[in-house]
């Protein structure tokens, strides 16, 4: 299949600010390797997180939906050094994976992935008194308002709750849609424009992972 405008731009932007190393670049393969779903974000998605908790200065990031780690070291590097990122992931198999990347990054001391169903990991979860600065999830579309909920009430004036894969390939204008996901991304995004306790934004996006979107909420 020949790539399209999008896809040939994304990877001139991932080759001229050099995003993917070794370890990105092992860790993507590790995920084909072990046949797991290749649903990571992309390198210039990956440097956008990467932004993001720079922009908020998050030193406590909760990723929901890790797979192979690969945004998981994105997000492990931007606070390298002075903060932590729990990363929880509900297929055992896939927790192995990604704990071996975490180890090969360099980044076991500050990431930590967690295995089993995240709204029970995350109901006993302890925070050591301290607030989220930035959520990420990336994981069962049915459950985004749950995992939202949770993260606005242990988030602070300035945090940053970011949901992926909210467009689903225009899918959500579907009103008839009885996919799950669809219907979990819908229920998802109307949530958000009623919500007044965060000002929120959705960024379709293009490129190497087709076409889809991420919704960015800043508590307010």
């Amino acid at each position: 299949m020949e790539e399209t405008i999008y896809q040939r731009v994304d990877n001139y932007l991932s080759k001229t600010f050099s995003l993917e190393d070794s370890i990105l670049k092992e860790t993507e393969s590790s995920i084909v390797q072990n046949g797991m779903p290749e649903h990571s974000v992309s390198a210039n998605q990956g440097q956008f997180l990467y932004l993001l908790a720079k922009m908020c200065n998050a030193k406590n990031i909760i990723e929901v939906g890790t797979l192979g780690g690969y945004s998981t070291i994105w997000l492990g590097r931007a606070i390298k050094g002075g903060g932590t990122v729990k990363s929880i992931e509900i297929e055992r198999g896939f927790a192995e994976v990604a704990r071996r990347n975490i180890e090969k990054a360099g980044l076991s001391d500050c990431v930590e992935i967690i295995t089993g169903n995240a709204l029970d990991i995350l109901d006993t979860m302890n925070l050591n008194g301290e607030p989220v600065d930035l959520f990420f999830m990336d994981a069962d579309k049915p459950n985004y308002i749950n995992y939202f909920e949770w993260a606005l009430k242990h988030a602070r004036a300035g945090s940053l709750i970011i949901a992926d894969n909210v467009i689903r390939d225009g899918k959500v204008l579907d009103e008839k849609s009885t996919d799950e996901k669809v219907l979990g991304v819908r229920a998802y995004n109307e949530m958000l424009a009623q919500n007044d306790k965060v000002i929120s934004s959705v960024l379709q996006q293009v490129g190497v992972k087709e076409y889809d979107g991420i919704a960015i909420s800043l508590v307010k």
